[in-house]
């Protein structure tokens, strides 16, 4: 396939890549200029050791390889691609690549040292992304279980040969979805069976579940979220500080939180597979000085637990276009609120500029020996 086209591949899929909190968003920042942020010098930074970084590359006006080269500059190490099971398997047992062969484009990342990250999203954020012929079939099913799987490994078999597979997830976000004591052991049954499915395959994969942290582990869910976890090789976890009304707390509560986040899984290791902070202002009460300020404290926090915090993908590279915020407000509502967070959570803009918590993250990258 040529280059081209697997870029475009590649940037077709970032529609299908958001996984939110219940939450969402819009391009309107506060009128600062460059003099009135300066760039926070990072205080003595680990070096990055064995951790991973990641940013979801959305691109911006010029398009996927502009934006993947500005993503190089941070030293990013992994990408995800997150897809519904539904876009894969369109009837029993049928299973085409989705989005026009956007499993064979990766091997852009392959050719580019760039691992890749999968999720498989039996449950994506918002509703369950099932095939219908299995909608009489509860998900603890041998009938559904072995669907998925089947699914999951022709998936897998559809990976070029020269991208390394690095870590497949059961399902994104999926204390979102669930509700009743009798969801979640369904689920977990579910879960249980097809990790370790999975796992016999491809014993060097490691296997997790996406939840969210601020909608579900800090509020009211962590004894569900770990006891689903005793089947998971790492702790998958999506990190958005807000409240409920998509406004977001602090820039410096990540040093609070991160402390809380790893006193839940002693055993773990854990990964924080979706992490951001928008800058909108009309509705999410931020800016770009507060987005920049939180990246600095984020990495701090990640400092404090770089033992036991291994892994990080942020979201996003870019605001998103209004083509693709029009879209997810199919999907996701159209709360103004919503699509304000969905909207400014780029670390620069869609235009290819910069905001400031660009800068800052290229700071603290550069202080920990990530970006080039």
């Amino acid at each position: 396939m040529k280059k081209y086209n697997l870029l475009f591949l590649l940037a077709a899929l970032t529609v299908f890549l958001i996984s939110c909190e219940k939450e969402n968003a819009n391009d309107n920042e506060n009128n600062e200029n460059d003099e009135t942020f300066e760039i926070i010098e990072p205080a003595d930074p680990e070096q990055k050791g064995e951790r991973l970084l990641g940013i979801n590359i959305s691109e911006n006006t010029d398009g996927f390889e502009s934006a993947f080269n500005v993503a190089t500059e941070a030293g990013i190490q992994i990408q995800e691609l997150n897809i519904p099971w539904t876009s894969i398997e369109t009837s029993e047992g049928i299973y085409e690549e989705p989005y026009g062969g956007v499993l064979t484009a990766t091997s852009y990342y392959g050719d580019n040292n760039i691992e890749l990250g999968l999720s498989l999203a039996v449950i994506n954020t918002v509703k369950w992304e099932v095939p219908d012929y299995l909608d009489v079939q509860h998900c603890d099913s041998s009938v559904f279980i072995d669907a998925f799987v089947e699914m999951a490994v022709w998936t897998i078999s559809q990976i070029p040969q020269n991208v390394t597979l690095h870590s497949v997830s059961i399902g994104n976000e999926v204390d979102l979805v669930l509700e009743t004591a009798t969801e979640w052991n369904k689920y977990e049954i579910f879960y249980a069976a097809a990790s370790d499915s999975l796992r016999n395959r491809y014993p060097d994969l490691k296997i997790g579940v996406k939840n969210t942290i601020m909608g579900g582990l800090f509020n009211n869910e962590a004894s569900e979220i770990q006891s689903l976890n005793q089947y998971s090789d790492v702790i998958m976890l999506n990190y958005y500080p807000m409240d409920e009304n998509f406004q977001v707390l602090e820039p410096n509560i990540a040093i609070d939180h991160f402390d809380s986040i790893v006193s839940y899984f002693p055993a773990k290791k854990i990964w924080l597979t979706e992490l951001g902070y928008q800058s909108g202002s009309d509705y999410c009460n931020s800016n770009e000085t507060k987005q920049a300020e939180f990246y600095h404290h984020f990495f701090t926090a990640w400092d404090n637990h770089k033992d036991k915090i291994e892994y990080v993908m942020v979201n996003w590279l870019h605001d998103q276009s209004p083509e693709t915020i029009n879209e997810w407000s199919d999907y996701y509502g159209d709360d103004p609120a919503l699509l304000e967070y969905l909207s400014t959570l780029g670390l620069r803009n869609y235009d290819n500029s910069d905001k400031y918590a660009w800068k800052q993250f290229l700071e603290e990258a550069n202080a920990r020996g990530w970006s080039k």
